[in-house]
């Protein structure tokens, strides 16, 4: 018994700690019906009541499972999340060590469907990224699915929600929902039965099983993509160290990117699970979808120091600024 309890303590530290694993903000499970677990790389644990999520870890869902988070934040609860069956839910890693610079609360949908409630006047702007759309938010009720056809759908119940993609910058008004698909269309539409997020993701999938290796490939493609992307966004962060604005959509742009390179890999090799088939055809592809994961995850990085470089010139010239505005202020 002795043995069994040493070979539990280090699974439980690190996964419910909060000790270990201090942070001002806090994502824990307060309900689960079915099976989730919470994963990162080659760790996988059962989620119970009370489990917690920490940065850069997965919640994973099965069919026929539902879990229910509460965000805290400095020990006060500011929102919570459902998280329906077959979806996996990435916490995001703080672009700054230093936390007074990152008062965002950043998660990543890589598939499925999860319902937002964030508490109005909490100070703080809360982030639900995926490979193509940013929902940003600071108290409202909403919902937002990622289909396996790289399709993105954001609702509104009530309050605003700014949505950010690559090409335009919109606010979602209450009962309306954005749609984007992957080939760069998108459109705001009045809430109706097609937009539910369930027919919405069921629709996703047979577009996406009616050619699994048109799918794939189209997947890879946006794969490759990614780290073409890195290097045509930060050139342009370097030229403009100085410009506030464009360093915060660089922020979301790189998220986004993550969402990306997470969701598109994932679901891939789900697409390629299902026709054992084609073994020696599927094999080329999952090797090739990898090496991009890999690859990307290598850009997606030399992006973060880029604009952790750039945020930290801003901030000293915005110091700086100040300082002698407030030197050039005769006493009273």
């Amino acid at each position: 018994m002795k043995d069994l309890r040493i070979f539990l303590l280090p699974i439980l530290i690190l996964f419910n700690s909060s000790f270990l694993f201090s942070q001002d903000v806090s994502f824990k499970v307060t309900g689960i019906s079915g099976v989730a677990f919470i994963e990162k790389a080659d760790k996988s644990l059962r989620v119970f009541r009370g489990s917690e999520i920490h940065n850069e870890y997965k919640l994973r869902t099965s069919s026929n499972s539902q879990a229910e988070i509460s965000i805290t934040k400095n020990g006060g609860k500011i929102g919570n999340i459902t998280v329906n069956e077959n979806t996996i839910l990435l916490v995001n890693p703080p672009i700054y060590k230093n936390i007074d610079k990152d008062n965002k609360i950043s998660l990543s949908l890589l598939e499925g469907y999860i319902k937002v409630n964030i508490q109005k006047d909490i100070g703080n702007i809360v982030e639900i990224h995926t490979a193509n759309t940013s929902a940003i938010v600071r108290g409202t009720e909403f919902e937002v699915a990622f289909a396996e056809n790289g399709s993105s759908i954001v609702l509104l119940s009530e309050g605003s929600v700014d949505i950010v993609t690559d090409e335009d910058k919109k606010v979602l008004s209450p009962k309306e929902a954005y749609i984007k698909t992957m080939d760069e269309e998108s459109k705001i539409i009045k809430q109706n039965a097609e937009s539910d997020p369930i027919v919405f993701l069921n629709r996703g999938e047979e577009i996406s099983r009616a050619d699994s290796l048109s799918t794939i490939e189209n997947l890879i493609n946006a794969m490759e993509n990614i780290s073409q992307e890195e290097v045509v966004y930060v050139s342009p962060l370097n030229n403009e160290a100085y410009n506030d604005k464009y360093i915060n959509d660089m922020e979301m742009k790189r998220y986004r990117m993550l969402a990306a390179n997470e969701g598109y890999y994932n679901t891939i090799i789900k697409l390629i699970n299902l026709e054992p088939d084609k073994k020696i055809e599927m094999t080329a592809y999952a090797r090739k979808s990898l090496a991009l994961y890999s690859a990307n995850q290598r850009a997606i990085n030399k992006m973060n120091s880029a604009i952790i470089k750039n945020r930290e010139k801003f901030d000293k010239i915005r110091k700086d600024f100040d300082v002698k505005i407030g030197a050039s202020i005769p006493n009273q």
